[in-house]
């Protein structure tokens, strides 16, 4: 196909339309990102329109450079189910989250407060919430008692892989990786691979692993 002629023509063609139409894109995406009290920086990749909440006197969610956000399946090769929601909810709850951070149809609540490092993967379907949701004993729900929080903190490189939970006070080191529908109940040292529910160590990340 590449010696047909006018193929380099019809490559640069679309090479100058896909940064057009991106271009076109992000007057959109800022007003979005804006009318929903989130700042739109420079680099940033949206596939569909993630949701931000943002509820309570002080709180916030920071996004930092690079930040991918696929709502839609494009892009993804297992789909995702539902767009990207992030949020803060309570009084000066706060999402923090660093750059070069790729996400997928998941969803980040913080009651209280959600770090993510840099250079961190979730999958789709995944669930980060720092808060029980509701009392754990009956009367505790029937007098709408608040539910218990603690911080979440996911170090730089983590990889966190599709329809994973990961629950209140967890922290979970840099570069490790929690496998596919793993329920994260403990801290997770750093560099480790953990899977199951709850989730348990199953080796160690090998630095560039060699093709065998």
């Amino acid at each position: 196909m590449r010696n047909l002629p006018g193929y380099a023509l019809l490559k640069t063609s679309y090479a100058l339309w896909l940064r057009v139409k991106y271009l076109a894109s992000v007057p959109v995406q800022w007003y979005w990102c804006a009318s929903q009290g989130v700042r739109l920086r420079a680099g940033w990749c949206l596939s569909g329109r993630p949701l931000f909440r943002i509820r309570g006197r002080g709180a916030r969610v920071s996004i930092g450079e690079r930040f991918t956000a696929r709502s839609k399946s494009d892009g993804n090769a297992i789909g995702v189910f539902q767009p990207v929601i992030i949020t803060a909810w309570g009084k000066d709850a706060e999402v923090i989250i660093g750059d070069d951070v790729g996400v997928s149809g998941c969803s980040i609540t913080a009651c209280e407060r959600v770090v993510i490092g840099d250079r961190v993967l979730i999958g789709a379907g995944t669930l980060i919430i720092d808060t029980d949701g509701h009392p754990l004993s009956p009367m505790g729900r029937v007098a709408k008692l608040p539910a218990t929080t603690a911080p979440i903190e996911i170090g730089h490189d983590v990889f966190i892989g599709a329809r994973a939970i990961v629950l209140k006070g967890v922290k979970i080191g840099a570069g490790a990786v929690v496998g596919a529908g793993a329920v994260v109940v403990k801290d997770i040292a750093a560099g480790t691979i953990v899977g199951g529910n709850p989730a348990r160590p199953l080796g160690i990340v090998m630095e560039n692993p060699k093709n065998v």
